[in-house]
């Protein structure tokens, strides 16, 4: 008789396994469950981290943005805007699907379940991974500008699966950049 036959542990593991990373278990999908609840959020999460920004740029460390900032923010939108989208693709997929899911998986393997303030850690130090030199750079601009706005895009898909992650985060750039160049312009 064979090894694996004669011996059921190795399946009974996998089983047990596979469980603990089922997302009913650890709470991430990579496609909305709920398609209009999805891009309702999508959309005001879009409109949200838009306006949150302008403000910080425009208003708020309007006078203290790194000169190669504004001057980014300022250049011709193509192929500048399509770049950021894809580069914000890039990002969803190394720190949310790869990062975020490895980390929960890890919880989920080691806990049995995420709690939700295990989920937000995660959100925040996968996002943290991602934009640390910015946030020692500037401390209070980088953690606004770039840890809690990546977060967003984090607690998307946690809430609403990878692809609204995504989707939020790319399609802001088509929003998010003309008015970075509309306010930003004078500074140039």
């Amino acid at each position: 008789m064979p090894a694996d036959i004669a011996n059921p542990r190795p399946a009974i593991a996998a089983r047990a396994l596979l469980r603990r990373i089922d997302p009913r278990r650890n709470g991430l999908h990579l496609l909305p469950t709920n398609c209009a609840a999805a891009v309702r959020t999508i959309g005001a999460c879009i409109l949200g981290v838009t306006l949150f920004v302008l403000v910080l740029d425009a208003l708020i460390f309007r006078h203290s943005l790194p000169p190669g900032y504004a001057a980014f923010y300022t250049s011709p939108l193509l192929p500048r805007t399509p770049v950021l989208c894809v580069m914000a693709a890039i990002e969803e997929f190394k720190f949310r699907l790869l990062l975020m899911t490895g980390l929960t998986m890890a919880v989920a393997l080691r806990r049995g379940r995420v709690s939700n303030g295990q989920f937000i850690a995660i959100i925040l130090v996968s996002q943290l991974c991602l934009v640390w030199p910015m946030v020692l750079a500037a401390p209070l601009y980088g953690a606004l500008r770039y840890w809690a706005v990546g977060a967003v895009w984090g607690w998307l898909y946690w809430r609403h699966g990878w692809l609204a992650g995504l989707a939020g985060h790319a399609t802001t750039h088509l929003l998010l950049d003309p008015l970075l160049l509309l306010a930003l312009g004078s500074l140039h």
